[in-house]
């Protein structure tokens, strides 16, 4: 299945933006998902994000390249997609099981994916999954177009 993922960049490599936030991330390769360093057990270590995240664990992505809940704030209150970021074209592979828990699952089960949303004001719902390969670095016009082909404005880029 096909989904999006934001990505730091780095030079020319790609990292994830929080969790293990320190591993490049290659193109056109299969990477199973391991979890982060445990703060505590329900915590993960992150970067930028207040130190910590929920502990659920596996690939996060989208079904359409758009997040409103991440980026650099702006004068006008909204939050624009960092320079420093990159939406990417991905796959996820596995079987999708239910989401059962009100937080997700610590642990994404093994070759398999699910829906979760984080808040209830979220658009799309993360893609929760066990594997990913990250396809293609998108253009900000693909995210664009596909953002508006799904009826969303996408998110603007800061200056």
């Amino acid at each position: 299945m096909i989904t999006y993922k934001l990505f730091r960049v780095k030079g020319t490599k790609l990292y994830p933006l929080y969790v293990n936030a320190d591993e490049s991330i290659p193109i056109r390769k299969w990477l199973k998902s391991k979890p982060g360093e445990k703060v505590d057990e329900t915590h993960v270590k992150a970067k930028g994000c207040g130190g910590k995240l929920a502990l659920r664990s596996g690939w996060h992505s989208t079904q359409i390249p758009f997040t409103d809940w991440i980026g650099e704030k702006q004068e006008d209150g909204t939050l624009a997609q960092r320079k420093d970021t990159v939406w990417c074209e991905c796959e996820v592979k596995g079987d999708e099981v239910e989401n059962r828990t009100r937080k997700g699952y610590p642990i994404v089960p093994d070759d398999s994916y699910y829906y979760f949303r984080t808040n209830s004001k979220q658009v799309e719902p993360w893609i929760i999954s066990d594997w990913l390969r990250v396809n293609r670095i998108l253009s900000n016009n693909e995210v664009a177009n596909i953002c508006r082909e799904n009826g969303i404005e996408p998110q603007k880029i800061a200056e």
